[in-house]
């Protein structure tokens, strides 16, 4: 059987397999909208909305002439990712066997490679998009370096004047005025509040916030879910996933200092996938949007190898809709 005839190796096959690995633990890609270039360089608007009113008119009186927004055109070039691995011969013997049973074991070892691969691609993308909601974006490997600066106020990057790890904080002072902040910076309110356990549990330790907890509403979130889930008009968000770094410590997508509020309200920013040649033979090319698979026939050694891979980036529309704040000074 030629190996070129195996459908589970055709890259339409493969790329087509990646929109069935489901990833519902990874939170941090759905609070952006998600787009599509052609390229691999992202350009984007920076702007506020409109905030002010509008004059009234006489009847008959002309339209009140108003000034464009004020937008600030940012481009980044897109931040690929490319990952392989390799099946060793054994492989491509089940594969060009024909036997339908050492087939499926094939067929089966190459569809968990691939969700490994795919797996490490979505976890990459986590780990940029909360580092975009900090308001900064920075790679510092041996091989890739680059920093994407999102233009995020000073005031939208606060410090708690006062730890929250201390019960006598004055936490829904901070909550208060950080909430206040969006709403005047960029005209949307603010709605979400995302943390990690350490920080749910200083505010549940808070001497304010206990005693708000033998009122029943409170007392009923922390009692079912075991964390406040709504408080100071936002909804709470407990996030603890993360990824493992190089050296195997476990590090989590938001540390134990931070709390990211946003306002889901407004369009703050995108998630753009950009796009790829990828091999289609030993003489043409493929051109692919979006995330990716693949794979190619090694000689020597023999092998298949897999590859899958995205160009992305996040990119912010609205900073000030946005706050990151230190609550552990």
């Amino acid at each position: 059987m030629d190996i070129g005839t195996i459908e589970i190796l055709n890259h339409k096959v493969l790329t087509e397999t990646l929109a069935n690995f489901r990833h519902p633990e990874l939170l941090g890609q759905e609070l952006f909208a998600k787009t599509t270039i052609d390229g691999n360089v992202a350009a984007w608007s920076v702007y506020a909305p409109s905030r002010v009113t509008g004059n009234f008119r006489a009847p008959g009186a002309p339209a009140t002439k108003m000034d464009l927004v004020k937008v600030a055109s940012r481009t980044a070039t897109l931040a690929p990712v490319l990952l392989e691995k390799t099946l060793d011969d054994a492989a491509l013997s089940w594969l060009r066997s024909g036997d339908a049973s050492t087939g499926d074991s094939a067929r089966a070892r190459i569809t968990r490679e691939q969700a490994d691969l795919n797996r490490i691609v979505e976890y990459t993308k986590e780990y940029a998009v909360w580092q975009a909601l900090t308001g900064s974006l920075s790679v510092d490997q041996d091989d890739v370096k680059f920093s994407v600066d999102y233009a995020f106020a000073a005031s939208h990057k606060p410090t708690a004047a006062v730890s929250w790890a201390a019960s006598d904080t004055d936490i829904a002072g901070d909550i208060r005025t950080w909430k206040s902040l969006i709403s005047a910076d960029c005209g949307y309110a603010a709605t979400d509040v995302y943390c990690n356990e350490t920080v749910m549990q200083y505010i549940m330790a808070n001497d304010d916030v206990v005693n708000l907890l033998g009122e029943g509403a409170l007392r009923a979130q922390v009692a079912e879910n075991g964390c406040v889930r709504r408080f100071m008009g936002l909804n709470w968000h407990v996030y603890d996933a993360g990824y493992v770094d190089a050296s195997g410590t476990f590090c989590r997508f938001i540390p134990d200092d931070r709390i990211i509020m946003i306002a889901s309200g407004a369009p703050f920013g995108a998630l753009v996938s950009g796009s790829q040649e990828i091999p289609g033979g030993y003489s043409h090319t493929h051109r692919v949007h979006g995330k990716f698979a693949y794979t190619t026939v090694e000689a020597n050694p023999p092998g298949v190898r897999i590859f899958v891979g995205e160009n992305f980036l996040p990119v912010i529309y609205i900073p000030d809709a946005i706050l990151a704040a230190d609550v552990t000074t």
